[in-house]
């Protein structure tokens, strides 16, 4: 009601004022001490007029002093009005001569996937020389072309000098040596809630287009940005923040916090009142080192973290990708990461963000704490890391069960629940796979491994150590002797690398001979369905009996159109005789999964784990073209479980596996297309997989998909 007087009332007050403005355009809404200075005795009127009746006669005469300051106000606030439209326009004039529009002509332009002859963007000049700094937006292509026009229309040649693939910046030179720098305002001066104009030219260069807003967050995106939500159109990337005096406080670009290496990540912000901007004495910065002439590239250290809970500052190492330098700076799996350069680690995201505004070429200090002792390390970061073939020896490591735990309670730690919750110090019984190096090297078919390379194991433990994680093309030195037998024998054999087909392995394999006969007494899986709260539920089917081997998880997240029966028909026996076990996550209402429902996937993992001790050496993913995205939350190494893929359509897109590493881990590719338009597509995808480090065999088509599936999953648990 008061809110409805107010409205009545000002007109009156406010002549000039549109009942119909929109919502942000107003001085009202824009310049909060105006709206307070006007409106508040309107408000103290509107709110006396609506008390009751005894006690208006009482507060008449404040009532009528109100309405008197409001009357005797209004000169002022009308100033204060024009004042404020009168600072917008001198800073948009002082800083309009800096904000240029270019023209990126023909190449290999795209936007959205199409390609274009030509763009237009916007950019800020950096020096009277021509130097002029835009977003690399723009630019994700070869130019055949380059112009900068004026502030007066006058269009120049420029060119490309280099790219800053970390904050989306492009630096050009323009001919000419007139041209007119901004004043820039040190990062340190710039501070949430202060009045911020955005600038770009677009459809006119003689008059910039100009949104206003104000500074809502610093430090934005792992610290590169600063937040505003002044609407930033895509078109006017490049374009200037600036502040009311007309200096310039950053560039615009888009900008996304899991967009790293797509210079495209961010346009969905626009409209949404997020925009970001790179401080402009940072953007300075990068000019200089752009002025070499070599692209700026992210830097890669080749570390994955795990911690007991996203918030908790107890950070390790969880893996160290090979031929990495964290890698060849020592670093192990399992060492606690305690500092980066002189930012203390106080939660798993700390070194992201310590690593995103680093470029390759950067040098980091980390400290370590390793056995309870300190350990500094120097690292170089680099803008690849060669994935390198995987090395393959070609024998079945033990996977012996530990007891079950019935309760199977989801406990907060699930990298440490993955974890096989005993590595012991027994022998190392191995099995040696037909044909492989080890095998035409002379190692038997059963086999007790006593050291390698002259190192003696100490269970399997042992071979959780980088050191013996197999390079195609090494030499190893195998110390073994048969079963019970203390004669000890030595042999070398150099790694090869892993199949390129899967080819049928006999399934005995995977257990000592003395296991045999129980398997051969294969009956129908048991079968199991566990209520995960607030999630969802977990079908477990399990191999029965039992024969001494932790049975390796396939998780199918496709399986909502499909009943148990026929799913335990195509499996069969081969769930026993592979030692496999089927989990099938389950939304409450039965609908298919989505990337949304990772914590479910995440929480049945850590059941099959908890309860029935499963086996993570080969841990399977297996979807259908509509549950990729969720599937490579798994495959890709973002999650606190890694695992391998299988997808039975579809295929994985190059945009997916930008920055990934595939070193470890393996994707199967079972569609078939028909179209030549869809072949192509997926034999790029098997390219771009192998590039990134993936292990991406074929297999006989003419077998089941469940038997192509077991059979990988033997090699998946070789060493």
């Amino acid at each position: 009601m008061i809110d409805a007087i107010i409205r009545l009332c000002q007109p009156i007050v406010f002549p000039g004022f549109r009942s119909d403005a929109i919502p942000g355009d107003h001085a009202l809404n824009r310049f909060p001490g105006f709206a307070s200075c006007c409106m508040l005795p309107l408000s103290i009127w509107a709110t006396s007029c609506l008390e009751p009746a005894g006690m208006k006669r009482s507060h008449l005469l404040h009532q009528l002093i109100a309405l008197l300051i409001a009357f005797l106000l209004q000169p002022a606030c009308h100033s204060m009005a024009q004042d404020a439209g009168q600072q917008i326009r001198s800073a948009v004039s002082r800083a309009a001569q800096s904000v240029v529009r270019i023209r990126v002509i023909g190449g290999e332009q795209t936007v959205d996937g199409n390609t274009v002859s030509s763009l237009t963007t916007s950019g800020i000049v950096l020096t009277q020389a021509g130097q002029i700094l835009s977003s690399s937006f723009a630019f994700q292509g070869r130019a055949a072309a380059v112009t900068v026009e004026t502030s007066s229309g006058e269009r120049r040649a420029a060119r490309l000098v280099a790219v800053d693939h970390v904050r989306r910046l492009v630096l050009l030179q323009a001919d000419g040596t007139d041209w007119q720098p901004p004043t820039i305002v040190p990062r340190e001066q710039i501070q949430v809630g202060q009045h911020a104009i955005a600038l770009g030219r677009f459809y006119d260069s003689q008059q910039p287009s100009v949104s206003s807003g104000i500074i809502s967050a610093l430090n934005r995106i792992h610290g590169r940005a600063v937040q505003t939500d002044a609407k930033i159109s895509p078109v006017n990337y490049g374009g200037a923040l600036i502040d009311l005096s007309g200096a310039v406080l950053g560039i615009l670009v888009p900008l996304s916090p899991r967009g790293r290496g797509n210079p495209s990540a961010g346009i969905e912000w626009y409209d949404s009142g997020i925009g970001f901007a790179i401080p402009m004495s940072d953007a300075g910065l990068v000019a200089a080192r752009l002025q070499a002439g070599k692209d700026l590239q992210p830097g890669l250290a080749g570390l994955q973290l795990t911690a007991p809970g996203p918030f908790s500052d107890r950070v390790s190492i969880r893996r160290v990708q090979p031929l990495s330098p964290a890698q060849k700076a020592g670093i192990r799996p399992g060492d606690r990461l305690l500092q980066a350069g002189d930012r203390p680690i106080t939660r798993l995201s700390s070194l992201e963000e310590v690593l995103a505004a680093k470029y390759a070429g950067d040098v980091i200090e980390l400290t370590l704490q390793r056995d309870g002792q300190p350990l500094q390390v120097s690292l170089e970061l680099v803008d690849r890391i060669p994935p390198g073939a995987a090395g393959y020896a070609g024998v079945i490591l033990p996977a012996p069960s530990t007891p079950e735990n019935p309760d199977g309670q989801v406990g907060p730690d699930l990298q440490a629940m993955l974890k096989p919750r005993s590595l012991p110090d027994t022998p190392v019984l191995v099995q040696t796979i037909p044909g492989s190096p080890a095998a035409l090297a002379g190692l038997p078919a059963e086999a007790e491994l006593v050291a390698v390379n002259d190192k003696p194991l100490k269970g399997l433990r042992s071979f959780l150590s980088p050191d013996l994680r197999l390079q195609a093309g090494t030499e190893i030195s195998l110390a073994w002797r048969k079963p019970q037998s203390g004669d000890v024998q030595t042999l070398k054999l150099t790694a090869g690398p892993l199949p390129e087909n899967v080819t049928t392995v006999d399934p005995q394999i995977l257990t000592e001979t003395k296991a045999r006969t129980a398997q051969k007494d294969a009956s129908i899986p048991s079968r199991e369905e566990l209520p995960i709260e607030g999630l969802g539920s977990c079908t477990v089917i399990l191999p029965t009996p039992s024969t001494g081997r932790r049975p390796a998880p396939v998780v199918l997240l496709s399986a909502d159109a499909e009943s148990e029966a026929a799913i335990l028909q195509r499996w069969g026996s081969l769930l026993a005789d592979y030692q496999l076990m089927l989990l099938i996550p389950r939304t409450p209402a039965r609908t298919p999964l989505t990337a949304d429902d990772a914590p479910l996937v995440l929480a049945s993992l850590q059941l099959a784990s908890s309860k029935y001790s499963a086996d993570q050496s080969a841990l399977i993913v297996m979807a259908t073209a509509p549950q990729t995205e969720l599937a490579w939350q798994f495959a890709s190494g973002n999650s606190q479980v890694t695992a391998d893929l299988v997808l039975q359509s579809g295929w994985v897109s190059e945009f997916l596996l930008q920055e990934v590493s595939g070193a470890g881990r393996s994707v199967m590719l079972l569609d078939r297309p028909e179209k030549t338009e869809n072949k192509l597509l997926l034999e790029r995808s098997r390219s771009a997989l192998q590039n990134a480090g993936f292990w991406v065999p074929k297999s006989d088509t003419e077998q089941s998909t469940e038997l192509r599936i077991a059979n990988w999953s033997v090699l998946l648990r070789a060493w």
